[in-house]
């Protein structure tokens, strides 16, 4: 591994280190570990690809949250029309020089909530992924938040969000799936490896009943380790 810089960012000191042999890169703000990407921009996280999959039906996205700028990346190169929302200019620089992220997509310096509140715009699918150091996901979306999300998406649209789980009955995900659903979309929550504290979980919210991932797309060494996560309707909903 070599170091190839360290910057000040929003929940502390940036470090970007890269693999001698294989050139991938990873972004470290504070003790989160936020991104991780090949040479040709592609994320090795496993809930990017859920995410990108399951909003390749989309054609104007919405992402809160850049760090490394995996998923706008992948999502940009579907062809998609894809608006970056994060409060930390320095993302979309380092995104941009260090990881590949295309210059072509649209990037907004904001809070994600001033940006609700503010934009008129609609889009067929939102992608939220954003956290770092002591983020409380049940503070920041919170009933009105996920009102002012649906407020965003077209009728036909869907919503991906990932967020972290405690424990296998933290009802975090659950509270925060119905208020995302709502009444009329279906929604799912697709996890991690039960059993390992701090793990990520994806919610899915889409019009059409059944969930399709595409997960036969997946790079080979993502398509195993998605074999350990799983699928579930909301408790709460």
């Amino acid at each position: 591994m070599r170091t190839l810089g360290y910057f000040e960012g929003a929940y502390g000191t940036i470090c970007i280190i890269e693999d001698k042999v294989t050139g991938a890169r990873r972004y470290y703000e504070g003790n989160a570990f936020q991104s991780h990407a090949l040479p040709s921009g592609e994320s090795c996280f496993t809930y990017i690809h859920l995410m990108s999959s399951f909003l390749r039906q989309a054609t104007n996205v919405l992402l809160l949250g850049c760090a490394g700028g995996t998923l706008a990346t992948m999502l940009y190169r579907q062809g998609k029309a894809v608006t970056l929302v994060d409060h930390n200019p320095i993302s979309f620089k380092l995104a941009q020089e260090y990881f590949w992220m295309p210059r072509g997509i649209r990037c907004i310096e904001a809070d994600f909530k001033d940006f609700l509140g503010m934009t008129s715009e609609r889009f067929d699918g939102i992608a939220i992924d954003v956290g770092g150091t002591d983020f409380r996901f049940g503070d920041e979306f919170g009933r009105q938040t996920c009102q002012a999300l649906r407020a965003t998406l077209t009728q036909s649209g869907r919503i991906a969000m990932n967020l972290l789980v405690e424990h296998d009955l933290d009802p975090l995900p659950d509270e925060i799936t119905a208020d995302l659903a709502g009444s009329d979309l279906n929604a799912w929550i697709i996890d991690e490896a039960f059993g390992e504290p701090e793990r990520n979980a994806v919610i899915a919210c889409a019009p059409e009943r059944r969930l399709e991932l595409g997960q036969d797309t997946f790079p080979p060494v993502i398509a195993a380790e998605f074999l350990s996560w799983s699928v579930r309707r909301p408790r709460l909903w």
